[in-house]
């Protein structure tokens, strides 16, 4: 049985830079330099997602055939094809239910300790070591980490117990490592405790409505962005 998928976009008007957002699969998105070759990328974007899922028990069969289409392609705005705070799309708009809330936290628990996998054995030097081309593992570890606040934040305002380790590693009194722990197990606390009315929440913005599902979505999408390319440099599986 075919697998169906849509696709919600975002890009500049010259169809450049597209990130794409699975939104059915929350945390499933890829960058592309086009927006033709992250359609061309579909199929094995949303499969790797899928293996990803399967490896942890979730319910999915990554051998399916993938059909997608695109279901929204924003393309005004600021920093499109980035993560644009502009790019929020209809089911960004629905509440988290509890049922959903329960999965996508077992996934944000997943991911970090995915992500920590991969850098829990290197070395302070391997850390710091800059690659021809981007920045260092350790600027790319407290790249997902500072990001953590700035998304709950934009639908809980400050979380405290979140913003402690986060602030801590980047006076660099607190290993990395250990603060990406530390915020990831007070962030999945926090949303856990989630009211009916926090779980609806969606608040209008001039720079793009905040809403709680856009919240976890990001949070899961920009860590297996980034947790796939800290992979790709150490020859791992993400």
């Amino acid at each position: 049985m075919v697998s169906k998928y849509a696709l919600y976009l975002e890009s500049g008007p010259q169809r450049k830079s597209t990130l794409v957002h699975v939104v059915d699969l929350l945390g499933c998105a890829w960058f592309a330099p086009t927006t033709d070759e992250a359609l061309s990328a579909a199929p094995e974007e949303i499969g790797a997602y899928l293996r990803y899922l399967k490896r942890h028990g979730e319910n999915v069969d990554p051998k399916a055939p993938i059909a997608t289409r695109v279901a929204e392609h924003i393309t005004k705005g600021d920093f499109l094809g980035h993560g644009s705070p502009q790019a929020v799309y209809a089911p960004d708009r629905k509440p988290v239910t509890p049922n959903e809330l329960a999965s996508y936290l077992r996934r944000l628990a997943w991911s970090r300790a995915d992500l920590l996998g991969l850098v829990n054995a290197a070395s302070a030097k391997a850390l710091d070591a800059k690659p021809a081309k981007g920045r260092s593992l350790r600027d790319m570890l407290l790249h997902v980490l500072g990001a953590e606040a700035g998304y709950l934040a934009s639908s809980l305002g400050a979380v405290k117990e979140v913003n402690a380790p986060i602030n801590a590693a980047g006076r660099g009194e607190l290993d990395v490592r250990i603060a990406l722990q530390e915020a990831r197990d007070a962030a999945i606390a926090r949303l856990a405790k989630l009211t009916s009315a926090e779980r609806a929440f969606v608040k209008e913005h001039p720079s793009g409505a905040r809403t709680m599902r856009k919240t976890i979505r990001r949070m899961l999408e920009h860590e297996w962005e980034h947790r796939r390319e800290i992979a790709r440099r150490l020859g791992a599986e993400a």
